[in-house]
């Protein structure tokens, strides 16, 4: 189901917006393995990548290790990011330099 539907499940909406939450939540289960491929996919990338490179970009090792505990289909950028930016806010903070 759409989360719409979901949290609000008592909530008249009709025939067609029940199919369409349906159809919705069909879709969704469908997708998911490609979803959890993509994610699993550029995660490979990032951890093939030298903690040089990974430095580059704003992030450590640490941060994909972080990531990979969540579900296996979330979309890692931006989890990514906000490590970035939490790891930035932090050295602003120390007096360093930001990314």
């Amino acid at each position: 189901m759409s989360s719409f539907a979901a949290q609000f499940p008592n909530l008249p909406i009709g025939r067609a917006g029940r199919l369409a939450a349906f159809g919705a939540g069909v879709q969704h289960a469908l997708l998911w393995p490609a979803r959890a491929i993509a994610a699993r996919r550029v995660l490979a990338q990032l951890a093939a990548m030298s903690a040089h490179e990974l430095s580059d970009i704003g992030l450590v090792r640490q941060d994909l290790v972080d990531f990979s505990a969540g579900p296996p289909d979330e979309d890692c950028g931006p989890r990514l990011t906000q490590a970035r930016a939490a790891r930035a806010r932090l050295d602003m903070r120390r007096g360093g330099k930001a990314f």
